[in-house]
């Protein structure tokens, strides 16, 4: 297993965590099992495949996490706005000049 995350880390030149590495795993151990139940082809059992899907799952799991970021900061920002009630209105200010 630590040699697989190893070279998961090389394919991605970056450092995952054990908690990522563990997550992307179990996705794509059960992803390649379906694969290879659909098309029964001799690759998707191979190291190298896991290791493909293991790479997809920790860029998938990544994106995700930073897209929740976002909301949760956007969701942060709408919380402190100042709340306004009744309807929109303009106002116009005129200027008198001598009258």
């Amino acid at each position: 297993m630590d040699s697989t995350k190893k070279e998961v880390e090389e394919l991605l030149n970056v450092q995952i965590t054990d908690q990522q590495f563990s997550e992307a795993y179990k996705c794509a151990v059960h992803k390649q099992r379906y694969i290879f139940q659909q098309e029964k082809r001799r690759e998707v059992k191979e190291h190298w495949y896991l290791v493909e899907l293991i790479k997809e799952y920790v860029i998938s799991l990544a994106f995700q996490e930073f897209t929740l970021d976002l909301c949760r900061m956007n969701n942060m920002e709408k919380e402190h706005l100042p709340k306004r009630t009744g309807t929109p209105t303009t106002n116009h200010i005129v200027t008198v000049s001598a009258l």
